[in-house]
Parts: structure tokens; sequence; C-alpha cells
């Protein structure tokens, strides 16, 4: 765990550095060549630095551990980071739609486009290694605030090779006013990604179900079941940025004394300790009912009322049902 964490740091530093000499690449690009296109992409170039200010600043917080005031940890702080970045991804889009509207009105003819083109190119390509290093890190360190700065920053790729095309075409056709219409499409494009990392990072702050995860823990209890789990129903798990957090109840013998219960707990956080990282699993144990024998396969039970017939597939949609259907 305190690799993961070293190394999201280390990622955050690169995230900063590296925009930083992308961005100065892209604002030279636009002194030069003074056109609308180059200026939005250098503007959302502007919210890559910030952002990734803001990622360093949300990775220190969430390596923080878990204290009197924060029991679950710091990690939620990621999705304050990424909520923030679709915010300000937002503000540059209204900024470039501003400026090509300008541009749009009033006229505007660019110069030195084999040199900006230049530039933007060695960016784009500096931003792609960099956004693909970012998401990389991110998953296998499980940060969405590093994922949702890759994702961000890929997109500057995209919009980049966008603009790169755009002023291809007005530097072969001499079509100036093709320069603000490129630069209108790229605040659309920008826009519509900074609402979704807006709405990802709500549904994070909102502890919003994850199926995806759900499946993955279902399916290793599935894989791994023992017969002294007679079943299981209330699972809910939840992100905190990089730390995962699970409970559930589970069904076991009602003559099962604390001792083989606290054993059990052990068991079962070992099965799931590796999709559970840095969280809490917490199992509420239910004791049998005489309803619960059919679907039993533990042996030597001196409390059966009926045979064994076979247990139920231990699914997603068996696991998350409430209190009121542990019956069924």
């Amino acid at each position: 765990m305190g690799s993961d964490r070293s190394e999201r740091l280390r990622a955050g530093w690169v995230s900063a550095a590296a925009g930083s000499a992308i961005l100065a690449s892209k604002l030279v690009a636009w002194l030069l060549t003074g056109s609308s296109a180059v200026f939005a992409d250098a503007m959302e170039s502007v919210v890559n630095v910030v952002a990734a200010g803001l990622l360093l600043m949300s990775l220190y917080v969430a390596a923080r551990p878990a204290d009197d005031d924060h029991p679950y940890g710091h990690g939620k702080v990621e999705y304050f980071s990424a909520g923030i970045e679709g915010t300000l991804i937002a503000v540059a889009a209204i900024l470039i739609a501003v400026e090509a509207t300008r541009a749009l009105i009033q006229g505007s003819v660019p110069r030195q486009l084999d040199l900006g083109l230049g530039l933007l190119v060695v960016a784009s390509v500096a931003n792609g290694a960099l956004g693909a290093y970012l998401v990389r890190v991110g998953r296998r360190t499980h940060s969405v605030a590093l994922v949702a700065d890759g994702r961000h920053v890929l997109t500057d790729v995209w919009t980049s090779a966008g603009v790169i095309v755009g002023i291809g075409v007005v530097w072969a056709t001499g079509l100036h006013v093709l320069d603000p219409i490129v630069a209108l499409g790229v605040a659309v494009h920008v826009l519509r990604e900074g609402f979704k990392l807006a709405r990802e990072a709500t549904h994070g702050l909102m502890d919003a179900a994850d199926e995806d995860l759900l499946d993955t823990l279902t399916g290793t209890l599935e894989a791994e079941w023992r017969p002294e789990w007679v079943d299981a129903h209330g699972l809910r798990a939840w992100r905190a940025g990089a730390d995962v957090h699970a409970d559930f109840h589970l069904v076991v013998p009602r003559y099962f004394d604390a001792e083989r219960l606290h054993h059990i707990h052990d068991e079962v956080e070992e099965v799931i300790a590796e999709h559970v990282r840095g969280g809490d699993v917490v199992i509420h144990f239910d004791p049998c009912r005489p309803h619960h024998c059919k679907g039993c396969a533990q042996g030597d039970c001196p409390v059966r009322k009926d045979p064994f017939e076979g247990r139920p597939p231990f699914d997603r949609l068996r696991a998350t049902r409430d209190d009121g259907a542990a019956g069924v």
C-alpha cells in the first residue's frame, strides 16, 4: 500500500512538470500564429496545469491515514479534485468559445502556421505519452484522480489532433474563417468532457453503486464459497478514492461461537483482500433459520430440519437483496 501511494505521488509530480512544459510550447505556438484554434488548445492545457496542482494536493491529502475526524480515511478528496477539474474544463470551453466568436466577427489572419503546427505536433505526442502513463498508474494504484487527470490529458490529445488538422487545412487552402470554426468545435468537445468528469465525481461523492465492483466481489466470493457460509445478502461496496469499503450480512450456522465467527470474518477478508484495498470489510453475522436448510451444505449439523438440496448461485442480484428478502 505504501508503494502505491509513493507511485501515485510520483505520477502527480510528473503530471505537473510535463503539463507545464507542454503548456509553454502551446503558448509559444499561439503567440507565433495568432490562431484562435491554437488558443483553444492552449487554454485546455492551462486547465491541465491547474488540474495537476489540484491532483497533487488531493493525492497528498488522500495519502493521510484515517483519524478520529475521518475514520474512513481521506480518499474522497480525489473526487473533489476530479469535480473541480471538470468545472475548470467547462470554464476553458467558455473562454475558447468567446475568443472564437470574436475572431469570427472581427476576422483574423493566422501567421507562421508551419512553425505553429510543428510545435503542436511535438506537444501532442508528449501529451499522449503523459496521459497514457497517468491512466496506467491510476488504474494500477486505484486512484480516481489520476485516472481522471490522465483521461483529461488524452482528451487534450484528441483536441490537439483536431486543431492540427484544422490548421493544416487553413494553411493549405488559405480559408482563414475555418480557424475560429475549428476553435468552436474544440469548445463543444471540451465542454462535453468537462461535464462527464463532473458527473463521475458527483457519483463518487454520493457513493453511487459501482456495479463492476459488486460483480467482482460476488464472483470472488462465489468462487471461494465455504459450506459454513450458508447465505449472504445486503452487500454494499463503495470507493473512497483509492480505498474500497464493503459490508454485507453473512448467514452462518446459529450454533457457531464467537471465536468461530471471528475466524470466518478473517477468512472472508482474505478472500476479497485483492479487491478491497486500504478500506474496511464489515460483516454482520446472521443466524441460520429452518428455511435455509435446503440450501445449506454444512455437514454434521445438529439443528438441520430439511436435507440439503442445492445452493443457489451467489450473484450480484442475490448478494445485494435487502434484509426483507433474506429468506428468498
